[in-house]
């Protein structure tokens, strides 16, 4: 995650989609950050996500399984 804005920062360009430049604007706006805040925290939980799921398979955990809710608990939920 950002923890700077630190002007000292290496500077990376990359060519994005009409498509991805929109959904980054859109994100930046909504999360009210910066459009370079936004792709290091997409990155971020993209790589955390793929950390997860290799140790999943590594484990022989089906990767599905760690994605299911428990009924009971979102009846109780529901309830309060």
């Amino acid at each position: 995650m950002p923890k700077t804005n630190s002007p000292a920062k290496p500077v990376k360009s990359f060519r994005l989609s009409m498509e991805g430049i929109d959904q980054l604007r859109t994100m930046a706006y909504s999360m009210g950050r910066s459009e370079s805040d936004v792709l290091e925290i997409a990155l971020d939980r993209m790589y955390r996500e793929e950390l997860r799921f290799n140790r999943a398979v590594r484990e022989q955990i089906d990767p599905q399984q760690r994605y299911t809710t428990n009924p009971n608990e979102t009846e109780n939920n529901e309830n309060r």
